[in-house]
């Protein structure tokens, strides 16, 4: 009988981990009050936490594999695709009507697609961007949406919501290229700053979670389009043409 390494389990302990938080979300919004909606945004939040380092783990210890991306994105579908859409329409489209399932749906099946185009294109190397907003920042700008309105509900409105949930859908499913998580790092002056930039986000998310975690979102929601349409890709777009002219 073969035996199975711990290294190469491991990771995939993180995945299910994943599934669980996915899972306790889904049964969190079943229950349908105020307090379990907040449990399941939060539940969300944690699973985006053991994504992350579920893929950290497998390249610590050189155990990146198909199967490993392909376990993962079953696990964002039910994480990141189907508990947050329940989620946001039991939150904020419940009192609309019926036809409102298909605003959350929107969210699931771009999410899904995102996945699709990753696994096509996936490697188990380090990447520079994301071409889409990643699924787990997308559920993520959803709950924690859910519980900043818990602390400050003039953003809770219909017309928002709506806007929140297609732009989150679109962002994920575009050719915007969005930043990966930095490598923290005091070599140069250029990691330092970005390393104490981030370790200073995470201490603000960890005293103030329900007010900065959805601000945050929405800065890098928006980061993408932002570095497609600033100065230097317009300078590009604008040399292309003139070359096509002559």
């Amino acid at each position: 009988m073969k035996r199975i390494s711990m290294r190469i389990v491991l990771p995939s302990m993180f995945t299910l981990g994943n599934l669980l938080c996915g899972f306790l979300a889904v049964a969190n919004v079943v229950e349908g009050t105020r307090e379990t909606l907040i449990s399941a945004a939060w539940w969300i939040i944690i699973a985006t936490v053991f994504d992350a380092l579920d893929g950290k783990v497998a390249r610590l210890t050189g155990s990146a594999s198909k199967f490993g991306i392909e376990f993962d994105s079953i696990a964002d579908v039910v994480s990141f695709g189907i508990a947050p859409a329940i989620l946001f329409y039991h939150f904020a489209f419940a009192d609309a009507g019926k036809v409102c399932l298909f605003l959350s749906f929107i969210f699931l099946a771009a999410g899904a697609i995102r996945l699709a185009r990753f696994n096509v294109s996936a490697s188990t190397g380090n990447k520079k961007y994301f071409t889409g907003m990643p699924i787990p920042v997308g559920a993520g700008i959803l709950a924690s949406y859910v519980l900043f309105c818990n602390v400050w509900e003039g953003l809770s409105g219909f017309n928002f919501a709506v806007a929140l949930v297609i732009l989150t859908s679109l962002a994920m499913v575009s050719q915007f290229k969005y930043n990966v998580l930095p490598k923290l790092g005091f070599r140069r002056k250029k990691d330092i700053f970005w390393s104490i930039f981030f370790l200073g986000m995470l201490i603000l998310i960890a005293c103030f979670p329900d007010e900065v975690l959805f601000p945050f979102g929405i800065v890098y929601l928006f980061s993408g389009p932002v570095r497609y349409f600033s100065a230097p890709a317009l300078i590009q777009v604008f040399h292309k043409a003139d070359n096509n002219r002559f």
